[in-house]
């Protein structure tokens, strides 16, 4: 749309091999270290500030604009602090509902609270404080956040999920790598594989609805620190044989995995906004998942599928009129095709470009003011020792 954007994050291993193959700009990627409750995310090593802020003094940004509440958040804080620059913060983690997922030895109660000082703290220091959903909103404002809050959502592009010649070229590969699901109804999950997306829930859907729906199986895409546990509960309940684990997906090939599947199952009660919901119904594919955090807005109701409560029984018949009812499952793919454009990337791209605008001319001005009255102020003192000076 016409803007230069910069990228400043933290490295990964052979990131920057695979940035200059894929010959990737304006990336700007600092030594970072595993956390080490979480081998997924990484931290910028605090020594890395002079590298940081000699790159954006080589930039000059108009807006910074900061994804995350961790050292880079401080260090951009501190520059733009420093150098008068509008600062932009997105909250897409509601941290407080997933901290006992990973720090177990610290007491529940102390994380919690360990999580409010911190979203306060940080988010207190933007100039705007975006959000994807109102529910985070409510959320930020429970903290004492007292900045301003937007709810701008995170878009999502359309023209992934179109469906094409080489989709179906990747279904027929798909089908030579699981034969078993040429004669079945497929329900799908995509997603990080961790204990906050409660999959074991959907474990327990299967194992529900096989006795009068043998044809069904859950392919489940995606990796994670809780994929041998999700393995072993599939093997306890009895339902291995109907779970299928794809591993890591890449981005551009999910739509083909979508697209295969008869419905897609959603569990997770903690997201900020659950773009897969969006990317599935992008597909057409109709969803069902538990109505709770960010999916509840998402979803809008029962838009584009079924939105339910944390009920087995009624998520698993949900999913059953869904598999066997074809009138329904129509209804419902159509209405997941028109409610998902309701969210695209260039909506929500606009909105955010006048936000932007917006912030950077009220800095200005602020700036200009600023600078008038240092002038003035430097006139009063002037004034004054002036008038002492001749009595």
């Amino acid at each position: 749309m016409g803007h230069t954007v910069f990228l400043l994050v933290p490295d990964y291993p052979n990131a920057m091999e695979l940035d200059k193959k894929m010959n990737v700009k304006n990336v700007f990627r600092f030594k970072s270290y595993k956390i080490f409750f979480n081998d997924e995310n990484r931290l910028v090593y605090k020594s890395e500030k002079k590298k940081i802020f000699k790159t954006l003094k080589a930039i000059k940004p108009d807006i910074i604009h900061v994804h995350t509440e961790f050292t880079m958040s401080k260090m951009a804080t501190s520059y733009a602090k420093k150098f008068s620059v509008p600062l932009v913060m997105t909250a897409h983690t509601n941290w407080e509902e997933l901290i006992h997922h990973y720090i177990h030895f610290i007491p529940s109660w102390i994380a919690r609270i360990y999580c409010h000082a911190l979203m306060r703290r940080t988010y207190n220091k933007a100039d705007t404080v975006i959000v994807p959903t109102s529910l985070m909103e409510v959320l930020l404002n429970l903290y004492s956040v007292c900045k301003p809050i937007r709810v701008i959502p995170t878009g999502i592009d359309k023209k992934e999920f179109e469906i094409s010649d080489s989709t179906n070229e990747t279904t027929l590969q798909f089908y030579e790598t699981y034969p078993q699901l040429r004669s079945h109804k497929i329900l799908f999950f995509a997603g990080r594989i961790g204990k906050e997306k409660n999959i074991t829930f959907l474990i327990d859907v299967i194992k529900e609805l096989l006795p009068d729906n043998p044809d069904i199986i859950l392919v489940i895409s995606g990796d994670g620190p809780a994929m041998g546990e999700i393995r072993k509960y599939a093997l306890e309940k009895g339902v291995i044989e109907h779970v299928v684990f794809t591993g890591f997906v890449e981005r551009l090939k999910l739509k083909n995995f979508y697209s295969l599947a008869k419905v897609f199952v959603f569990a997770s009660k903690v997201e900020s906004q659950g773009m897969v919901v969006l990317e599935s119904m992008a597909c057409g594919t109709p969803v069902v998942a538990i109505g709770k955090m960010g999916t509840r807005e998402v979803m809008g109701g029962d838009s584009g599928g079924f939105m339910v409560d944390d009920e087995l029984e009624t998520f698993a018949e949900m999913v059953e009129v869904l598999l066997n009812d074809s009138l329904i499952h129509k209804m419902k793919s159509d209405e997941a095709l028109q409610h998902v454009s309701k969210w695209t990337i260039q909506l929500q791209a606009a909105k955010m470009i006048k936000l932007y605008n917006f912030l950077v001319k009220k800095h200005n001005q602020c700036s200009c003011i600023k600078q008038e009255m240092k002038k003035n102020n430097f006139l009063s003192k002037f004034y004054k020792i002036f008038f002492r000076s001749t009595g």
